[in-house]
């Protein structure tokens, strides 16, 4: 059975949103570039009673905003092709009911700056990454329930690693080293992208990489590999640290493949 079938399987129960008058349930398109990441969220959002549309790029997100209606749009802000700024912006100008769709912003971004200041002619609300499933059916909550007004736009506060607190322990051994192996191969091609970068003395890519390295290493809890990127952000890229971030990376990898983690 696929990762993803069994992880929405083994998370806890949460409460359930309600189903349409026509028994439909609720619709949500979530874009998000990070396999391990989509695949965990997609299962969240699923285990809630929710309809899911997954993506993998803003792109895509705005050809399915303009061929089918969602009750709530969910967009990672860094992915390539386009982002979740554009996207979101995007969707804003088709125009008629699907314009007025709530469109939440999903970063790590959130979790240390004020950048959604200038997002909020996109975005009706923001979470930051990691966030588990109780934040994101609060998030979500207030634009289902038609009996409770609109949230704020607001960034709520991170809290890391939550997203997967207590995963370990429900999914099944085998299904846990999967997950762990695909998000450690995940974090080998940012660290590659961002060597590939430095070389190429591409600082804005550099920058890129290890801030999407940061976001993953955060979700699945990966401090060592975390603290090395916010070092990088914080001070800048040397060979040094590049060279250490892929080392980390690459001991992430073994150590997932051998379920120590």
């Amino acid at each position: 059975m696929p990762v993803a079938a069994l992880a929405s399987q083994n998370l806890h129960p949460e409460q359930k949103f309600s189903k349409h008058a026509d028994g439909s349930r609720p619709r949500v398109l979530y874009a998000e570039d990070s396999t391990a990441s989509r695949i965990v969220t997609t299962a969240m959002l699923k285990r809630m009673g929710l309809e899911v549309d997954a993506v993998e790029d803003g792109e895509l997100a705005l050809r399915q905003a303009e061929k089918s209606f969602y009750d709530v749009i969910l967009l990672d802000i860094e992915m390539p092709v386009m982002d979740g700024v554009t996207a979101a912006r995007g969707i804003r100008a088709l125009g008629g009911k699907t314009s007025k769709t709530p469109i939440l912003a999903l970063s790590a971004f959130l979790a240390d700056s004020t950048e959604f200041s200038h997002w909020r002619d996109a975005f009706d609300h923001a979470v930051p990454k990691p966030a588990n499933s109780n934040e994101l059916h609060r998030a979500i909550r207030g634009f289902l329930n038609s009996r409770l007004p609109a949230p704020p736009a607001v960034a709520e506060p991170a809290r890391p690693g939550s997203a997967f607190s207590g995963l370990r322990a429900a999914l099944p051994k085998g299904t846990w080293v999967k997950l762990m192996t695909l998000a450690a191969t995940e974090s080998i091609h940012y660290a590659n992208a961002a060597a590939a970068a430095f070389d190429a003395d591409d600082k804005e890519t550099t920058r890129h990489c290890v801030h999407a390295l940061k976001g993953l290493a955060r979700n699945f809890e990966a401090a060592d590999l975390e603290g090395k990127a916010v070092q990088i952000e914080t001070a800048g890229a040397s060979r040094e640290t590049i060279t250490e971030l892929l080392a980390l990376a690459d001991a992430w990898v073994t150590a997932a493949e051998a379920g120590t983690i």
